[in-house]
C-alpha cells in the first residue's frame, strides 16, 4: 500500500513538473524561438514531398521551401492589399452615410413606438424621443471618440504586419538553413536515448498541429458558407465579401465572426432593415455552434484527447497567453500528455 501512494506521489509530482517546463517553454522560449520552431515544423510535415520531388526534379529541397514560403507570403500581401484597398475605399462612403442611417432610425423608432403604442393603447411618444436621444449619443461619441481612435491606430496594425513580414523572412532563411543539414540533424537525433524521446514527443505534437490546421481550415470553410448564403438570402449588400471575412475572422476565438456579424446588425438597424440586423444577429449565434460542436469533435477525437479538456486547455491559454492561447493551449495540453506519455515509459 505504501509502494502505491509513494507511486501515485511521484505521479502527480511529475506530471506537474512536466507541466510547469512547457508553460516555461510556451511563454518565455518559444516567442524567442518562432522562426526556427515554424520552419522545423514545416519541414518535418513537408520532407517526405520535398525528398520525392529532389529526386525527381534534382531541385534541393530548401529552393522548394523557400518557394512555398515565398508563394505564402506573397498571398499574405495580396490579401491584405485587397482588405486595406477596400476599407480605404468603403470607410470614407460609410462615414458619410452615417447621417443618413440616422435619420433613418430616428423614423424607424419613432414609428415603432407610435405603432406599438397604439397596439397597447398607452402613449410612447417619449419613449421613442428618449430612444432617439440615445441614438444622437451613440452617434457623437462614435464619431468623436471611436472613429479617430481607429484612424490613429492603423500605424500600429501596420507596424503588426510589418512584424510578421520579418518574423516570415527570418523563417524562410531558417527553413533554407534546416533543409540543407535536415538529414544530418535525423541522423544526428536518432542516435542518442534522450534525443529520440524528445523527437518523438515532436513528432507527436506536429501531428496535432497538422489535424488542428486542417479543422481550423474546414470550420472556416463551413462557417463562411454559412454566412455568405445567410447574408444573401437576408438580402444584405456585399454579402459575399462580408460572409468571407467572417469565415476568415472565425479563427479568433469565440467573438470572430462577432467582430464582422454584430457591426453589420447594428448598420443595418441603422439603414432602417430590422429583419437583416437580426439575421446578421442569428448568424453569429449558428457560427458560434457550429464552431463549438466541430472543433471538439474534428481534433479532440484524431489526437487522443476529449473534447471537453481541447475546450478547457482553449479557455485556459486564452486567461495565459492571450489571442495566442486558443494556438498555444491545445498545444500546450498535448505537450503534457506526449511528454508524460514518453517519460512514464523511460
Amino acid at each position: 500500500m505504501l509502494e502505491k501512494k509513494r507511486f501515485w506521489e511521484n505521479k502527480y509530482i511529475a506530471l506537474l513538473l512536466i507541466t510547469g517546463a512547457v508553460y516555461f517553454f510556451l511563454r518565455y522560449i518559444s516567442p524567442l524561438l518562432t522562426p526556427a520552431i515554424i520552419a522545423g515544423l514545416f519541414l518535418t510535415l513537408c520532407y517526405p514531398t520535398f525528398d520525392d520531388i529532389q529526386k525527381k526534379t534534382r531541385i534541393k529541397k530548401q529552393y522548394l521551401a523557400s518557394g512555398i514560403l515565398l508563394l505564402i507570403l506573397g498571398v499574405m500581401i495580396v490579401l491584405v492589399w485587397w482588405a486595406g484597398s477596400y476599407l480605404l475605399r468603403e470607410i470614407p462612403i460609410w462615414i458619410e452615410g452615417i447621417d443618413g442611417a440616422q435619420e433613418g432610425v430616428h423614423v424607424f423608432l419613432e414609428e415603432s413606438c407610435h405603432n406599438m403604442g397604439e397596439f397597447l393603447g398607452v402613449n410612447m411618444d417619449k419613449v421613442g424621443q428618449a430612444l432617439v436621444e440615445q441614438v444622437d449619443i451613440f452617434v457623437e461619441n462614435f464619431q468623436i471618440q471611436v472613429l479617430p481612435k481607429m484612424i490613429g491606430e492603423s500605424w500600429t496594425y501596420i507596424k503588426q504586419f510589418l512584424s510578421i513580414i520579418a518574423i516570415l523572412a527570418v523563417t524562410m532563411i531558417a527553413t533554407v538553413l534546416f533543409a540543407k543539414d535536415y538529414d544530418a540533424i535525423l541522423s544526428w537525433v536518432g542516435a542518442h536515448k534522450e534525443s529520440r524521446m524528445a523527437l518523438e514527443v515532436v513528432l507527436k505534437v506536429i501531428r496535432y498541429i497538422a489535424t488542428f490546421v486542417k479543422a481550423q481550415l474546414l470550420i472556416m470553410l463551413s462557417i463562411a458558407t454559412v454566412c455568405v448564403i445567410g447574408l444573401l438570402i437576408s438580402g444584405v449588400e456585399s454579402a459575399v465579401a462580408f460572409g468571407l471575412l467572417a469565415g476568415f475572422l472565425d479563427a479568433l476565438p469565440f467573438i470572430g465572426t462577432g467582430i464582422v456579424l454584430m457591426p453589420l446588425a447594428v448598420w443595418q438597424l441603422f439603414l432602417g432593415y430590422p429583419w437583416k440586423a437580426a439575421a446578421c444577429v442569428l448568424l453569429y449565434v449558428i457560427c458560434a455552434l457550429i464552431r463549438e460542436f466541430m472543433e471538439p469533435k474534428l481534433i479532440g477525437k484524431k489526437v487522443g484527447v476529449y473534447p471537453i479538456a481541447i475546450l478547457i486547455s482553449i479557455y485556459a491559454g486564452l486567461k495565459l497567453f492571450g489571442i495566442w492561447g486558443i494556438v498555444k493551449g491545445p498545444i500546450g495540453l498535448v505537450l503534457i500528455q506526449k511528454c508524460y506519455e514518453v517519460c512514464s515509459r523511460a
